[in-house]
């Protein structure tokens, strides 16, 4: 499974972030850099 997240990096899309990873999913978050996302997980930055 592929997952774009738009975030990812705080609260609640971190956890979904997590929760995808340890399913073994692809996972990409668009973020605006203010925060690291987690590891593993492909990162575009946009605002």
């Amino acid at each position: 499974m592929r997952l774009l997240v738009l975030g990812g990096t705080e609260f609640v899309g971190r956890a979904v972030v997590e929760a995808a990873c340890a399913r073994g999913w692809e996972v990409t978050v668009l973020h605006r850099g203010r925060h690291r996302p987690p590891a593993g997980v492909r990162s575009l930055h946009g605002d």
